[in-house]
């Protein structure tokens, strides 16, 4: 990974937010086979309908400019995932709505290194997702994760506590957890979060004000 962008998908590059789409295609749905309404057989991008006004698009490149890299952040006082299609794995009641409380999804990095342990997980990118949604007053992130990679996350030092003691009905391989964004997160990932925002480059009006 060379360089990474974040903002909204209407305020990034048109070259990036094309690639962006992709890229997310070939991770999701090629290679994960996931089944996502409104993107059909023969589409070539991957959209949901979560990527909206109020999304912030995290995207990794690499050194001749190809995505390989995203993640995007998203407000629970607005639509999101684990409220409006898993909202059984929470149950009644644990389901936030707060300016301080983000959720985090379209995590990939195939492929990319890991300095810190030499292995190619992704997780590289992940302290950059985590900084800035800390850049938005959030304190925790949220997320809907395979029990696999809650397992890799708790690997690497992440605190992940889980929401509610539920799975999806038929899908008991899938688990909503959250992150407390607190300074021993990032010590535990040997990273500095001022650092890391400093590192990235924002577009769009919503990166024009104080960031922390």
């Amino acid at each position: 990974m060379s360089s990474i962008v974040a903002g909204r998908l209407d305020d990034l590059p048109l070259d990036i937010r094309r690639n962006l789409g992709t890229f997310r295609h070939k991770v999701f749905v090629q290679r994960l086979h996931w089944e996502i309404p409104g993107v059909s057989d023969d589409a070539t991008i991957e959209w949901d309908e979560f990527d909206a006004a109020s999304t912030i698009h995290l995207v990794a490149l690499s050194a001749d400019d190809e995505v390989c890299g995203c993640a995007r952040l998203m407000p629970t006082t607005g639509p999101y995932l684990l409220r409006d299609v898993f909202p059984q794995l929470a149950g009644p009641g644990l389901l936030p709505s707060s300016s301080s409380i983000w959720e985090m999804s379209r995590f990939a990095g195939p492929g990319l290194p890991d300095h810190r342990t030499g292995s190619t997980s992704g997780m590289s990118l992940f302290p950059y997702a985590m900084a800035l949604a800390l850049s938005f007053g959030a304190t925790h992130v949220i997320g809907v994760v395979s029990r696999s990679v809650a397992r890799l996350y708790r690997r690497f030092g992440l605190d992940l506590r889980d929401i509610g003691v539920r799975s999806a009905l038929g899908r008991a391989d899938i688990v909503a957890c959250s992150i407390e964004l607190g300074p021993a997160a990032f010590r535990n990932l040997q990273c500095d979060p001022d650092t890391l925002l400093d590192s990235i480059t924002r577009f769009g009006q919503v990166f024009t004000g104080p960031t922390r």
